[in-house]
């Protein structure tokens, strides 16, 4: 009868339960602030290098003629306004319109440093037509695409069920159209097909 008593006693003494609750918590909340920290780092560096494909992309439109030796100082500018990433890779397009055969003519199209092995091409910029804006003839465009590695400095993945962010590489692609008539590439001839 007294172990009965002892045992509904126990049983609806509810002292420690707040204590018990909060160590069983403890290891999700820590989980879901360091998730937080994680996405927000995520999206701050997607921003920064948007912003950085953009400035490249305007210092870009500003020249008429840019040397080989400007184009190899561009991944210093990319990897200083994108700090804390894991390496980044960039490829330079120059191009323009003809409204007469109705293709894109390929001024030069180069990777400073050599780090994404293929030109763009006029084929590539025929398939990359519905997100070219529409151009007049003779009008000529850049465009800049940034490859970005991100490193989380925290893996938050569950068990696999949240997938992990372990070598994301963030693209960008940015065109802008430059302020003279066409960005040429120093050499001969006046506009490069490829970097020399």
């Amino acid at each position: 009868m007294r172990f009965r008593k002892s045992l509904r006693a126990f049983a609806r003494d509810e002292r420690g339960v707040m204590l018990a609750e909060f160590l069983i918590m403890l290891p999700l909340v820590i989980w879901g602030l360091l998730a937080l920290f994680v996405y927000w780092d995520v999206f701050k560096t997607i921003n920064i290098t948007q912003k950085a494909a953009y400035s490249i992309s305007d210092l870009l439109s500003r020249q008429e003629v840019i040397t080989p030796a400007f184009l190899n100082g561009l991944p210093g500018v990319l990897a200083f306004l994108t700090p804390g990433t894991q390496g980044s890779r960039m490829r330079i397009t120059s191009f323009e319109y003809n409204q007469t055969t109705n293709k894109y003519v390929v001024l030069f199209s180069c990777s400073p440093g050599n780090s994404i092995d293929l030109p763009l091409t006029a084929t590539n910029l025929d398939q990359m037509k519905p997100t070219i804006p529409i151009m007049d003839n003779m009008d000529s465009m850049i465009l800049v695409e940034t490859w970005v590695g991100y490193q989380p400095d925290f893996d938050t993945g569950l068990l696999n069920v949240t997938g992990t962010l372990d070598g994301l590489t963030m693209t960008q692609s940015i065109l802008t159209r430059p302020r003279a008539r066409r960005v040429c590439l120093a050499g001969p001839p006046e506009c490069a097909p490829a970097c020399a």
